[in-house]
């Protein structure tokens, strides 16, 4: 990633809702994790780290300004972001980046910079200030369904719909099932941005350093998967539940649970 003769290059991945001990570089029993345990292996593994806050625009408002919750003040998705703290993309361009996003960061912007109309103040999913977007993919997913649309694929039942199971035919049902959905593992929402990414740097000048945040939503939920990773894992190979005795139990130790 380094260019010698000027700053390093910087690429800032995160997957949203991907647990700690999912990693077979972590020690799972059952899940392989080649790409990330690479990583892993040639950069650091922090395997006592944690989570500054949940859910998404708390977590992600710890980590863009390296700050505590309890002073970001960020407590749910929604919450403004104070413009008054630094942020990574705001940092990037003090030394001479430009940090470009791919996906999405989910903060909210500082509603006393904004008009009373601004429909950014109608939704969490706004882009973190001090960053050239590229690539946007919100939650409703349409720049990603009109990818696929122009592949052949029927996306007209639109997100989160089209994240179902499908049979041969491509009817989507709503079952629970391990069938695959209607796309395949080179038309995932992730590999769109990982593609998305690599074209854009194609197009960066040879020796100029460049700063890309690339946002996976994957593996947060719908929990679906393409073949063949819908066939890869039998349950039952996994490690048993963590369960009370009884329903009643359960429910009882949590008004959530109930």
């Amino acid at each position: 990633m380094e260019n010698r003769n000027t700053r390093p290059n910087v690429l800032l991945i995160t997957c949203d809702q991907w647990r700690g001990d999912c990693l077979s570089a972590a020690g799972h029993p059952v899940v392989k994790t080649p790409n990330a345990d690479a990583l892993a292996a040639e950069g650091v593994l922090f395997r006592r780290h944690f989570g500054g806050a949940a859910p998404c625009s708390p977590a992600r408002a710890c980590l863009y300004t390296g700050l505590y919750q309890m002073n970001n003040r960020v407590c749910r998705n929604g919450t403004p972001l104070d413009a008054r703290h630094g942020n990574i993309a705001l940092s990037a361009r003090a030394a001479g980046y430009d940090p470009t996003l791919f996906g999405y960061t989910d903060v909210s912007p500082d509603p006393r910079q904004l008009s009373a109309g601004d429909p950014r103040l109608r939704s969490y999913e706004g882009v973190l200030p001090g960053f050239t977007v590229r690539q946007f993919l919100p939650e409703h997913q349409k720049q990603w369904l009109s990818w696929l649309s122009a592949q052949g694929i029927d996306a007209s039942v639109g997100s989160p719909d089209i994240h179902r199971p499908a049979d041969e035919q491509g009817n989507v049902w709503g079952d629970v099932s391990n069938a695959p959905p209607v796309y395949s593992r080179d038309q995932t929402p992730t590999a769109f941005l990982a593609g998305e990414f690599v074209r854009w740097l194609g197009e960066q000048e040879q020796g100029a350093p460049w700063f890309a945040h690339i946002s996976f939503i994957s593996p947060h939920p719908p929990f679906i998967v393409p073949e063949p990773y819908n066939a890869i894992y039998d349950p039952a190979d996994g490690p048993a539940f963590r369960r009370a005795a009884t329903r009643q139990a359960e429910a009882d130790s949590h008004p959530y649970l109930a």
